[in-house]
C-alpha cells in the first residue's frame, strides 16, 4: 500500500511539473487551476447589450382587429358564450355591471383574458359611458368575491 501511495504521489508530481513547463511562466502548482490557455468570457457577440422588451410593448392589438365586417362583434360575443368564456352579464345591487366568466376564461392566459375583457368593453363601451366606468369580473365557481375589475386602466386582477 505504501508503494502504491508513493507511486501515485510521484506521478502527480511529474504531471504537475510537465503542466508547469507547458504553461510557460506557470509554477508547478498552476496545473490545478490553469490549463495554459487564455479563456475570455464574452457573453455578448460584438459587445452588444440586449434590452428587455415586454410583450405589451410589442403588441399593437386593438379590439377592432377582431372585427372584419359589421355585426362581427355579436358573432364573437355569441362564440364567447358558446365556448363558456362568458357565462352571464348583469347589474349587481349597487348598479355596477358584472361579467360572470366561466372555466374557459380561467384556462386562458392572462394576456388573452385581458383581450377578451377589452373586447367586451369595446362592444358595450362601459368604461367610456361614465366618468368612472368599470365592471366587475366574477368567476362562476366563486361568486362571493370578484376576480378583479376592468376600468379605463385595464384589467386589475385581485
Amino acid at each position: 500500500m505504501r508503494i502504491f501511495s508513493f507511486l501515485l504521489l510521484l506521478a502527480l508530481a511529474i504531471v504537475g511539473f510537465c503542466e508547469a513547463s507547458y504553461a510557460g511562466k506557470a509554477t508547478h502548482w498552476d496545473f490545478i487551476y490553469h490549463d495554459g490557455y487564455k479563456h475570455d468570457f464574452d457573453p455578448y457577440v460584438g459587445q452588444q447589450k440586449l434590452k428587455q422588451r415586454f410583450t405589451k410593448d410589442m403588441d399593437s392589438w386593438k379590439p377592432a382587429d377582431w372585427i372584419d365586417n359589421p355585426g362581427d362583434e355579436k358573432i364573437i360575443l355569441r362564440d364567447f358564450y358558446a365556448m363558456g368564456i362568458i357565462k352571464e352579464q348583469y347589474m349587481n345591487h349597487d348598479n355596477i355591471p358584472v361579467l360572470l366568466v366561466g372555466e374557459a376564461f380561467a384556462n386562458l392566459a392572462t394576456f388573452d383574458q385581458k383581450r377578451v375583457l377589452e373586447f367586451v368593453d369595446y362592444v358595450f363601451n362601459i368604461t367610456e359611458s361614465e366618468e368612472n366606468g368599470m365592471f366587475y369580473v366574477v368567476y362562476e365557481r366563486d361568486t362571493s368575491e370578484p376576480l378583479g375589475i376592468f376600468n379605463k386602466s385595464g384589467y386589475i386582477n385581485y
